[in-house]
């Protein structure tokens, strides 16, 4: 998208409607596959399998449909309700984001968006990562001790990046802070 708050109208349009082609598309894959497998406890070999060829459909069409009732749940209302309200943008090292703020009725969330060569996507793990963190820390531990040298840079380097662009939004939060910090020990060249 050529825009952050473009890419969040566009990608809540997709959420709302569970269209899984522009979701694909609008979320990095190694992004989407972090949460889905911290939240649904995915193996090694599973997250190496996703890296490779992403989510299968059935549990993409699962993931989304419970993501959307969840917004729709903190929103309160119907996505196709829900309206962008300012956006900021900022940067992190040579990464530029962008901060995309949603409201319906008094109910606000921030969505991350991060700029990539194929324009802005939304970044999953800095928007919801946080309240993730320990999961995500474990599970990146994992795939670092057992997988491949690739699959454990891409996904180390995936949960650095992102939860660096959450902490930036939420400096105070020692918790994200701890886990970032060992996420960032792990044993790997993230720039290998």
């Amino acid at each position: 998208m050529a825009s952050p708050d473009a890419a969040v109208e566009d990608w809540l349009a997709a959420v709302d409607a569970v269209d899984l082609p522009v979701l694909a598309v609008s979320v990095e894959p190694a992004n989407i596959a972090l949460l889905a497998g911290a939240e649904n406890g995915f193996t090694v070999e599973q997250m190496t399998a996703v890296l490779e060829a992403g989510l299968p459909g059935a549990t993409a069409r699962s993931y989304w449909a419970t993501f959307r009732e969840s917004i729709i749940g903190f929103l309160g209302t119907g996505l196709e309700e829900a309206a962008v309200t300012g956006v900021e943008r900022y940067r992190v090292g040579d990464i530029s984001y962008a901060a995309v703020d949603v409201a319906k009725d008094g109910a606000e969330t921030e969505v991350i968006t991060r700029l990539g060569p194929d324009g802005w996507r939304i970044d999953l793990v800095a928007t919801v990562g946080p309240a993730l963190a320990v999961q995500l820390r474990r599970l990146v531990a994992r795939i670092v001790a057992e997988a491949d040298g690739r699959t454990a840079r891409t996904y180390a380097a995936t949960a650095v990046a992102s939860l660096q662009a959450a902490l930036m939004r939420d400096p105070g939060n020692r918790a994200l802070e701890l886990e970032l910090a060992e996420v960032e020990d792990l044993p790997i060249d993230l720039g290998g």
